[in-house]
């Protein structure tokens, strides 16, 4: 598979890779061979959701597969896609693909209206499952939060392989987790700032590193080219942060600061800045602490930032990745976006991307 997290691309190099995104091609793989090709597959439509939060999913319906007089779908192909059987999804054009989706059929159903019948696929990654846990009760006794992780994720194996930045947190108690798989690791090691990191599954790799490592954009988009639209909004943020920890062995409090950075020529509205305070019982020396207010500031200022996109399809387009935008609005667009979820999806008319995307350079 390919490493989505750090091929970089040109506009005429995909071009020319994808005979001018002419003909889309999908391919949905069983045991690594393609569905689509064997069973003589027709597919209406095909939905990919990828994010960095919650489960990507893909719905695929597929048509030209119920007998109306034995009023029944076609065996073959509802034996090939029981539910719980692990599939791959492919997309691109003519004959080249990429590798964009690992999952499970999670669903199966069917669709009958004013259009011909469907059978209806829908698949989820790895994460699904691991909100399908339940609470989970168990005292995690590794020293690093990068080494809880490594446990946890090693159970959906069938899936996803990891890909960890490892913490060095010396951790001196257990961690207790009383949730299932996914909340504990999205809240308690992450939400809650105990480990600075993100985590997210793409394709077949599990990622648990430093949020938005991946600096380098995938590619530069040019509006009237591959670039179709593109909306962005920039919000009022003024706001400091201080977290407080303890200091056990001294008996002293510990505090961290920082502030969220300001919009370009933003004015001062009020004369005192909003302060947010927040213990952190977990925090125990003064880098510590700091590092806890950075990250919480950083997010902020992250989140006042917010850009959707619709481009030509592109499978290249994944989130946890920068794009950038060039040759449109100096101050208002003219930036490189953080990719926070994509939606490929492709019909009987086109294939087409689009992007949400939060925080800017």
């Amino acid at each position: 598979m390919a490493d989505l997290m750090n091929g970089t691309y040109t506009y005429d190099q995909l071009k020319k890779q994808y005979s001018n995104f002419i003909v889309p091609l999908i391919r949905i793989k069983v045991n690594g061979s393609d569905q689509v090709e064997k069973l003589n597959l027709s597919v209406y439509s095909l939905k990919a959701t990828l994010s960095l939060d919650g489960a990507s999913m893909v719905v695929i319906k597929l048509i030209g597969l119920y007998d109306e007089e034995k009023h029944t779908f076609k065996s073959n192909v509802k034996s090939a896609f029981p539910i719980g059987t692990i599939v791959e999804v492919e997309l691109g054009y003519q004959s080249t693909t990429l590798n964009i989706f690992k999952g499970f059929v999670t669903m199966r159903g069917s669709e009958f209206g004013t259009r011909t019948p469907f059978f209806v696929l829908t698949l989820m990654d790895a994460r699904r499952l691991m909100m399908l846990t339940g609470s989970q009760y168990k005292l995690h006794t590794q020293k690093n939060y990068s080494d809880v992780f490594k446990e946890i994720i090693s159970a959906y194996s069938k899936l996803c392989s990891p890909v960890i930045e490892a913490t060095s947190d010396e951790l001196e108690d257990p961690i207790s987790q009383t949730q299932d798989d996914y909340h504990f690791i999205t809240g308690d090691l992450i939400r809650r700032v105990r480990a600075d990191r993100e985590f997210f599954i793409l394709g077949d790799k599990a990622y648990f590193r430093k949020p938005r490592s991946s600096s380098s954009p995938i590619m530069t988009l040019q509006y009237g080219r591959e670039l179709i639209a593109l909306k962005t909004d920039e919000g009022y943020r003024d706001m400091k942060i201080e977290v407080s920890g303890s200091d056990e062995e001294n008996q002293t409090t510990i505090k961290g600061n920082a502030t969220v950075e300001k919009a370009k020529g933003q004015k001062s509205i009020i004369t005192q800045t909003p302060e947010l305070f927040l213990a952190d019982a977990v925090s125990k020396t003064q880098k510590q602490v700091t590092d806890v207010a950075k990250s919480i500031a950083a997010r902020k200022g992250w989140e006042a930032q917010t850009a959707s996109a619709i481009t030509v399809g592109l499978p290249e387009l994944v989130p946890g990745r920068y794009v950038k935008v060039e040759k449109l609005e100096s101050d208002l667009c003219d930036h490189k976006y953080y990719i926070k979820s994509v939606i490929h999806e492709i019909n009987a008319e086109e294939y087409r991307t689009m992007l949400e995307m939060e925080g800017w350079e």
